[in-house]
């Protein structure tokens, strides 16, 4: 998949000027950097990710920063009756994110899709009550992930992702870069609801789902960690 693909789009349809879809493009080697980085720190891949044109804003819930913009987000999504987990990176974070932030994102990303993995995998399908749903969770950013220095090697980039998230993404400097060069500028924005940050998935889904087993080693390797 290419991650730019969105961005290509949208810039031919003339929703995202030309001038910022270079700038983005040009710091994607900065993200894909990021990547490489985690992954080395993680011993593990990372899942599919990709840039997306439209800056979602949430009104409540999961919020990035003052604004309560979401930069990137964890999103499950259903490809031929499996599940699929992607990582949603902003091209405004991309545009105007430091290397630093953009490297803490990634890495707090992880987590929490560590974490989802974890949480869907051992999902009980006898204990649920409800018939067309198996696994129904609120992920809000400051309570599902897994603790960075659980997951990582590189000592160093767990004290970023630690400084720069807190309660959310702590860059006032991103904040006024976006809210100056893109919302002031009415780019694409989405209004992101409380029910947007509720993980939904069918019982028929999990089942053909095959978690990688090295996420999944990975899992058990923590949790033993944690016990001892």
């Amino acid at each position: 998949m290419d991650p730019l693909v969105l961005v290509g789009q949208a810039e031919i349809q003339g929703t995202l000027p030309k001038a910022l879809a270079r700038k983005v493009r040009s710091r994607a080697k900065t993200l894909e950097a990021a990547v490489v980085r985690v992954e080395k720190a993680a011993g593990l891949p990372y899942p599919p990710y990709y840039v997306e044109p439209v800056l979602p804003v949430s009104r409540s819930g999961v919020e990035f920063g003052q604004m309560g913009v979401l930069f990137a987000r964890v999103l499950p999504a259903t490809v031929q009756d499996s599940l699929s987990i992607v990582v949603q990176f902003t091209a405004a974070l991309l545009a105007f994110g430091t290397k630093g932030t953009i490297e803490a994102v990634a890495g707090h990303e992880f987590t929490h899709y560590v974490d989802l993995v974890r949480r869907l995998s051992r999902t009980n399908l006898l204990s649920d009550e409800r018939s067309s749903t198996l696994f129904e969770s609120a992920y809000a950013d400051s309570e599902k992930t897994i603790p960075p220095k659980l997951l990582f090697s590189d000592k160093a980039l767990v004290r970023l992702i630690n400084r720069k998230f807190g309660i959310g993404l702590a860059d006032e400097g991103l904040n006024e870069r976006v809210s100056d060069k893109w919302i002031g500028k009415e780019l694409p924005v989405r209004i992101v609801g409380p029910e947007d940050n509720v993980v939904r998935v069918g019982v028929g889904t999990v089942l053909n789902t095959t978690f990688d087993p090295r996420v999944l080693q990975k899992i058990a390797a923590i949790e033993e960690m944690t016990r001892s």
